[in-house]
């Protein structure tokens, strides 16, 4: 018999085994997990959310993984050397296109 999965919404940033999450990110946990992450603060039922600002922050104000993560998002490939200003940059071109 398999186990039910529930979807919970992070709270905060925190290891799920093994694996690192972000406040935001969508995980499917079984019921057991689900209910310990609630519990701890640390997650919440989707049904439990009224409003989720859509909070909005310049490109220039995020840190290196946070831009690496937006231009994947985006389907802009990053090279590993690649700097701050040049994810930057191919964030913008992409932009204009």
């Amino acid at each position: 018999m398999s186990e039910k999965l529930v979807t919970v919404l992070m709270l905060s940033s925190i290891f799920v085994r093994g694996e690192m999450y972000k406040e935001g990110q969508e995980v499917q946990v079984n019921e057991r997990e689900a209910k310990e992450l609630i519990n701890r603060g640390v997650a919440t039922d989707e049904r439990d959310i009224k409003v989720k600002e859509d909070i909005t922050v310049p490109i220039e104000k995020m840190k290196k993984d946070e831009l690496i993560e937006y231009a994947k998002s985006q389907g802009i490939d990053v090279p590993g050397e690649a700097t701050k200003a040049d994810i930057i940059t191919l964030i913008n071109k992409e932009g204009e296109e």
